[in-house]
């Protein structure tokens, strides 16, 4: 049987249209760095993404999802982007849950997100900081990650390897924070912004460790 093959987004159309398919759909990244689904797992498409449901798809969107999120696929993929977010926090020395912390609050994994100022993909570079970093392609997910961490590596360092101050800057850009007195500058996006992603990182933190250190520390608090 020939595989069927899906873009992201038709995907995101069957699944939340509530489509009969509801067999197992896997992910996989080709060597274009292209996001592939597939109802065939394969060697290159091996990641579980969307499982097999009993219940009408559209019911179980709406009981995990809140309104406001992005649907569920776009969630489940998340897993698919790992190896690139990894391979970015080797190459530009950042914890892989910051990575993950600031792809979460930008996109929520969605790899065709543009916000209504223009910026792209799944950690929402605009496309001037994209070429500022080496970047040309927005949508390619490993390229985007890779050039947001190395943007983000480059904040770092910018601002003494204080993470308040770094990720206000990918927020707001390096100059707000350096007129605010290199202090969070003070405009209702990125004060919320920055409390957002560093909640998301601890949260990252703690689900990476074993679970009886996990529950002791949730103990003690």
């Amino acid at each position: 049987m020939k595989p069927l093959l899906l873009s992201f987004m038709s995907c995101v159309a069957l699944v939340v249209a509530g489509s009969p398919a509801h067999a197992q759909i896997f992910g996989g990244i080709s060597e274009t760095g292209t996001l592939v689904l597939s109802n065939i797992q394969s060697a290159h498409v091996k990641m579980l993404v969307v499982a097999a449901a009993a219940e009408p798809v559209a019911t179980t969107v709406s009981a995990r999802v809140p309104a406001t999120r992005v649907p569920l696929p776009y969630i489940a993929a998340m897993g698919v982007f790992l190896p690139f977010i990894e391979e970015a926090s080797n190459a530009y020395r950042l914890p892989a849950e910051l990575i993950h912390a600031v792809i979460s609050v930008e996109s929520n994994y969605n790899p065709l997100a543009v916000s209504p100022k223009g910026a792209q993909g799944l950690m929402q570079l605009m496309p001037a900081t994209a070429r500022r970093f080496g970047g040309s392609d927005a949508f390619n997910p490993r390229e985007n990650i890779l050039t947001g961490s190395r943007y983000l590596r480059w904040l770092m360092d910018r601002f003494n390897q204080d993470m308040e101050l770094a990720v206000a800057a990918y927020n707001a850009g390096e100059g707000s924070v350096v007129r605010a007195g290199y202090r969070i500058p003070g405009n209702t996006e990125t004060l919320k912004y920055v409390p957002n992603v560093l909640a998301r990182y601890q949260q990252a933190l703690l689900a990476a460790l074993p679970e009886t250190d996990r529950n002791a520390l949730i103990g003690s608090r």
